[in-house]
This record gives C-alpha cells, structure tokens and sequence, in this order.
C-alpha cells in the first residue's frame, strides 16, 4: 500500500525571527485581550484595582509566553533532523493551549485561591486560552504568507526586468533581417520607406537599413521597451537618460554627454511623459 504523503509547514513560518514575531505579537494580545475582555470569570471572582489586576495577568502572559517558547525551542530540535509537518505543528499548538490552560487554571486555584473545581477552571482555562493564540496565531501567519508571496513576486518581477529580451526586425514582407538585445538597441530613425536601427556593438554604434516603416514596426513590436516619441524616432525607454526641455522643446538623452539626442515631438510629449512617469512608479 502506498504511503500517505505528509503535508510540511513552510519553512518561513517557523524561522527564528518569525517565531520571535509571532511570540511577541502574541504577548501583547493576550496582555490586552485579558485586561480588556477579562476571561477566566476574573470580572466576577475579584474585586481588584486595575493595576493589580494588570500585574497579575502580566504574570499570568510571562508564564504561558514560557510555556510558547519551551514549545518552540523544541520544534527547533525536531527541525534539525525532521521536517515539520502540518499534523506535527497542529500538535503542537494544541499542547500549547492545553499546558497553558493548566498552567493558569493552577495558578487560579493556587494563587487566588478560587473554590471552583480544577476541572471546571481547566475547561475554561483552555476555552479563553484558545481564543489567546488563535487569534494571534492566525494573524501572524497570514501576515507571514503574505510577506513571503510578496517578497516571491517582487524577486520574480526583478528577474523578468533583467531578463535579456531579443528584439527581431523584419522587413515590409515579415522577413527576419535582424536580431538584437534588447540592451543594444538605441533608437530607430525612419527614412521614407527605410528603417535605421542604431545599436551598440562592443564600444561602437553601428547602424542596419531596414526596408519598412516605422509605423509597421511601432506595431509590430509591441511589448518591447520601444517608445515612439517623434514622427521619425523611436527610442530604447532603458536607454534614456536624461529627459530635457531645451528651447520650449523636450529632447531625449541617450548618453551622459548628450551627443545623442533624440527630439520629442509636441504631438507624443503627453504619451512620452506618461510613459516615463508609468516607468518610475513601477521602480
């Protein structure tokens, strides 16, 4: 018979500083949900001031938070030659809320020396104390797995933006002419019915004629990191360097010194400024 596969824990819910986290987080809930909302029937067994009432159930969080990170200390371990399984964690837990609800049903009957039954404070102790981690618990490792997807994505993001793109060229009859990175390419200039691709090639530009339009190529390489800015250009956006106003004109920077500056025509300014703001937003 085949053996049931075991479901693990992710492993960034039970690493050192999410579980330092997660305990912290959870003290000062159980602080504020007992002095608050006062479980354990302490609203009608004690009449204590509320500062009393405050250091007893600072107390009563230290001892449970101890009971926490024996718990944890322990999963450390298990970690160490085992992974941790979903069943294991759960158990865990569970332990967690049972010691506890000894550990402060013992401390009711001991303590302050309520006369009620040990079970029957027990029953409660686990009932309120449920209510103690859970909440907690749930909070944080929602927040956890939040973080890691959102940590994944933007990793994923960066690797999608440095990811080398080819960029291809074919002519007016969809012929492939010409392949090129994505961060070779400088701009497009258009001549009548030709194309001229400016590109870098080692410490050289280069220049290829393309029989098209730059009409059909705006079209065709949609997607690309191309922006048309002028009648007659196209740009490399990851190419730009400085975006100037010269003259009540605005002129792309294609290099540090300005010898390659490429115009922007009054009809694509709107389209180009959106375009870059678009750009710096997603940085």
């Amino acid at each position: 018979m085949k053996k049931r596969k075991q479901r693990l824990i992710p492993d960034y819910f039970i690493t050192r500083r999410n579980t330092t986290i997660q305990i912290v987080f959870t003290a000062v809930f159980a602080l504020l949900f007992i002095n608050i909302y006062r479980p354990f029937g302490a609203s009608e067994w004690y009449d204590v001031k509320w500062w009393t009432f405050s250091l007893a159930s600072s107390v009563l969080v230290a001892a449970g938070m101890v009971v926490i990170i024996i718990s944890r200390l322990s999963m450390f371990l298990r970690k160490r030659h085992r992974p941790i399984t979903v069943a294991y964690y759960i158990f865990m837990v569970s332990s967690e809320i049972f010691f506890m609800g000894v550990a402060y049903a013992g401390l009711e009957l001991i303590v302050l020396g309520d006369v009620r039954p040990f079970p029957l404070l027990l029953y409660m102790a686990v009932q309120n104390t449920s209510l103690i981690l859970l909440i907690p618990y749930s909070i944080s490792l929602l927040f956890f797995a939040w973080r890691e997807k959102k940590v994944t994505l933007e990793a994923l993001v960066r690797q999608v933006r440095n990811r080398q793109q080819f960029i291809p060229f074919k002519d007016e009859n969809g012929v492939l002419r010409l392949t090129l990175k994505s961060s070779d390419l400088i701009y497009l200039q258009a001549s009548d019915n030709y194309v001229d691709i400016f590109f870098q090639s080692g410490d050289k530009i280069r220049s290829y004629l393309l029989r098209n339009t730059l009409k059909q190529l705006e079209l065709n390489l949609e997607g690309m990191p191309l922006l048309r800015c002028h009648r007659s250009y196209m740009v490399n956006v990851h190419r730009v360097k400085i975006l100037k106003r010269d003259r009540g004109q605005f002129k792309l920077w294609l290099d540090e010194e300005g010898k390659i500056q490429i115009p922007v025509s009054r009809s694509y300014a709107d389209s180009v400024m959106k375009a870059f703001e678009n750009i710096m937003s997603t940085e």
